[in-house]
């Protein structure tokens, strides 16, 4: 079942099946997945007796990180630096070096692959093989498999949906900045299910805390404060 239709108006060029295709399915892939941060922060909102505006706001602000939803964008961002396997390699180096973190790899659940990934990946890979699409980008796809490849085999993870979403969607002719509302507009089917489930069976969500600060301390009456510091 397709989520929406690509068109186009007359006299314009017709927009390419793969493109159709591609964003579909990361639309599909997108859409729900368990308690992420943004799901929790949503059902919390909810779990308040608030408002759906207010919960789906709720959501869209914690998927606006990039450790959430922004790792497309900023996944992208990385990728758009290079203009070869080589120079990709060189900079993933001294990024080991540096122990600096790149987006688009890892996954709080998926410990030993993103199964959403290979789907996302065949899409980056039949646009960079197009004859007929504009922003097909062989180079691209070589350079995330090349990235992809040294940080399973060397730092043993593995990419996520975020990872070839950004080049799919970088030959798509999607801008950057469109990377994270297009994950809304998906993730906001998922978002509104969890919204009606918890209103369905509702209880304040408030997780509680193990205090970790100073032991308590014997009370000192303020007259007894000021005569110690005489």
């Amino acid at each position: 079942m397709k989520l929406f239709e690509l068109k186009h108006t007359p006299g314009s060029e017709a927009v390419d099946p793969i493109v159709t295709e591609t964003i579909d399915k990361s639309l599909i892939l997108y859409a729900e997945h368990d308690f992420n941060a943004s799901t929790f922060c949503a059902r919390v909102t909810a779990s308040t007796r608030s408002d759906i505006y207010s919960a789906i706001t709720s959501g869209i602000g914690t998927l606006r990180g990039n450790l959430h939803g922004g790792a497309n964008e900023a996944a992208m961002e990385f990728l758009d630096q290079f203009n070869s396997v080589e120079e990709a390699d060189a900079k993933l180096r001294d990024i080991f070096v540096k122990k600096e973190l790149i987006m688009g790899f890892g996954h709080r659940v998926y410990k030993n692959g993103d199964p959403r990934n290979e789907i996302i990946k065949e899409c980056s890979r039949k646009l960079s093989e197009s004859k007929t699409i504009k922003g097909a980008n062989p180079d691209l796809y070589k350079i995330s498999e090349h990235i992809e490849g040294v940080m399973k085999n060397e730092k043993k993870m593995h990419a996520n949906l975020d990872f070839y979403a950004a080049s799919a969607y970088y030959q798509c002719g999607i801008p950057i900045p469109y990377y994270t509302p297009l994950f809304v507009i998906s993730r906001t089917s998922g978002w509104a299910a969890h919204v009606i489930e918890q209103r369905a069976n509702n209880k304040l969500i408030r997780p509680s805390s193990n205090y970790t600060g100073p032991a308590a301390r014997k009370y000192v009456p303020m007259l007894m404060r000021k005569m110690a510091h005489v």
